[in-house]
């Protein structure tokens, strides 16, 4: 029998989720700390949104399904910038300003998000192989006696 190596692991869509969340969460408060030292208020406005495009790219990269990069980083970047906003740079537009950080934190997650798809091809491809029932042509297990479709009896492997 052929060695497949190590076996890759998936982790549960939910767990990755949260990953992402909370790193989108917790990053976009860290980064967001340095703009406080910027003299011209404009220029956080500007640098801010590729700081927190850069912490999606990361938060993302916890999540293997696009979908759920964009949607932690959103709601992470969003939390995080909205929660900075109102503890140290009240503007009175705290939530249009937080929903614009959101999105371009979760467009940076949709971009990493997509990339970690071949970490389920690979699994997939590792996965044991099913044969065919040779009277139906139905997929069985490996171990089946007897095909699920047919009843039929499998020949021994």
């Amino acid at each position: 029998m052929a060695e497949r190596g190590p076996d890759v692991k998936v982790r549960n869509p939910i767990s990755s989720l949260a990953a992402t969340l909370v790193t989108a969460f917790g990053l976009s408060l860290l980064v967001a700390i340095p703009t406080l030292f910027l003299p011209i208020v404009e220029l956080r406005y500007f640098l801010l949104p590729f700081a927190l495009f850069g912490v999606g790219l990361l938060a993302g990269r916890s999540s293997f399904i696009g979908g759920l990069g964009f949607a932690g980083s959103l709601i992470g970047g969003f939390a995080g910038s909205l929660l900075f906003q109102y503890l140290a740079w009240a503007t009175g537009w705290e939530l249009l300003i937080a929903l614009g950080l959101g999105a371009a934190c979760g467009l940076g997650g949709m971009a990493t998000g997509k990339l970690g798809l071949r970490r389920v091809e690979k699994a997939v491809a590792r996965m044991p192989r099913l044969r065919r029932c040779q009277r139906c042509g139905a997929r069985v297990g490996l171990s089946a006696r007897k095909c699920w479709s047919c009843k039929g009896y499998l020949p021994p492997t």
